[in-house]
């Protein structure tokens, strides 16, 4: 069983004492573009896929979006603006149907009305944005939530399941935004900055894409997360499950135990390292009795 960390709509593992092993990082993050196009195409000399900033969508506001805030009138202040905003949005009954394993950027968001915490969060934060105001992302520091699912090569999986909101400053008060209007939740809250969301963002949608078995897409992605924020221990942790999908158990172990240097309480990366050494003992014992094997016959 693989356990993997993702943002939806709830995380706090055990503490694990472990001592730090130096990782070759830079390799690690380089391998992805072998890996990745050996998994797709065994043909093809690896190169790396073209740049782009997949990062910045999460928060890009629309034409759509964009036409929406211009209808609200314009003579209003910021303040007076949002809250009407709020207000046509719940008249309407806007709301998001609910998806873990769908990560959707505030556009989309807006557009499909799906997603997941973090889809619903940029979708606020880049409206109160659009007329003025400042807004943030918060981590809800509530219980673990887990959830079984099945990935695309059939693995059983779980998944920690972590929550964010959106909070808008009106100047002399602010007001948390809960995924589809819901309630305020009473567990503490720890703002975030746009670039760790945007590492969420990506980790998501990496591992949403793992599970469609589009592997070197999901490469780029982590890729991209760890150029924004090198040490999250999320993000290895993630790569690591990949590298394991794609048979590289070295490199997922490496992958792992970057996890567990950055953080000690990263169960998940514990977990799915100690399952790497029993493969990798499984794969070495194979390999013994087939040479065992050959040995018999050749004699």
């Amino acid at each position: 069983m693989i356990t993997l960390i993702q943002f939806g709509c709830a995380s706090g593992p055990a503490n694990v004492n472990r001592a730090a092993l130096e990782v070759d990082t830079a390799t690690l993050i380089s391998a992805t573009v072998n890996v990745a196009n050996t998994a797709t195409n065994p043909d093809t000399h690896a190169t790396a896929p073209p740049s782009t900033n997949h990062a910045e969508a999460l928060l890009a506001v629309s034409p759509e979006m964009r036409a929406f805030v211009d209808s609200i009138d314009p003579t209003l202040s910021p303040n007076q603006r949002f809250r009407r905003i709020l207000r046509t949005l719940k008249m309407d009954r806007f709301a998001l149907d609910y998806d873990l394993n769908t990560t959707t950027t505030a556009a989309e968001a807006f557009a499909q009305q799906r997603g997941n915490c973090i889809s619903f969060s940029a979708l606020m934060v880049a409206l109160a944005r659009e007329v003025g105001l400042e807004a943030n992302f918060n981590l809800v520091e509530a219980p673990l939530g887990r959830k079984s699912t099945t990935g695309g090569n059939g693995r059983r999986l779980t998944q920690n399941v972590l929550h964010i909101n959106a909070e808008v400053s009106f100047g002399w008060s602010s007001r948390v935004i809960e995924f589809n209007f819901g309630p305020y939740s009473r567990f503490p809250q720890r703002k975030l900055t746009d670039a760790i969301v945007q590492t969420y963002y990506l980790n998501n949608r990496a591992l949403e894409l793992s599970h469609e078995q589009r592997n070197e897409e999901a490469f780029v992605l982590l890729r991209e997360a760890l150029a924004i924020d090198p040490d999250s221990s999320m993000v290895w942790n993630s790569l690591g499950y990949l590298y394991r999908l794609t048979g590289e158990l070295e490199l997922a172990e490496m992958s792992y135990t970057q996890a567990l240097n950055l953080d000690g309480r990263n169960t998940a990366a514990k977990n799915n390292l100690l399952r790497v050494y029993e493969l990798q003992g499984l794969r070495a014992l194979t390999r013994e009795e087939n040479a065992g094997e050959l040995k018999r016959k050749g004699s």
